[in-house]
């Protein structure tokens, strides 16, 4: 949890680093597929740095945080069967569920 509080405290948006305000949708939604498109395209990114999306989390203009509290997080095993029946090779990550400043957030590493 150390390095998620390093990023959201110190870090802005970048190739390796996205906060999105909600979850992403893996069912039936017009949004569901923005999963693919960003996990692909830090996948895809050449860097060799860790790659972060922090869930429930947006930094404003100015750097103040707008939090959306995580309730019932997707787990793993879903994104992971989604990612796969859509995206080839596979792709391998780390999703995670923890708190922030008492606010449940969830991150893709």
């Amino acid at each position: 949890m150390d390095k998620i509080s390093e990023i959201i405290n110190y870090y802005s948006e970048n190739h390796s680093l996205n906060f999105k305000l909600l979850q992403y949708p893996i069912v039936k939604h017009e949004k569901k597929n923005e999963i693919l498109k960003d996990i692909s395209a830090m996948a895809n990114n050449p860097s060799d740095e860790e790659k972060f999306i922090i869930i429930g989390i947006k930094k404003k203009k100015g750097g103040d945080l707008k939090f959306e509290d995580i309730i019932s997080p997707v787990d793993q095993a879903s994104y992971q069967q989604f990612l796969d029946s859509n995206i080839e090779p596979q792709i391998n990550f780390e999703y995670n569920v923890t708190t922030y400043k008492e606010h449940p957030i969830a991150y893709f590493k």
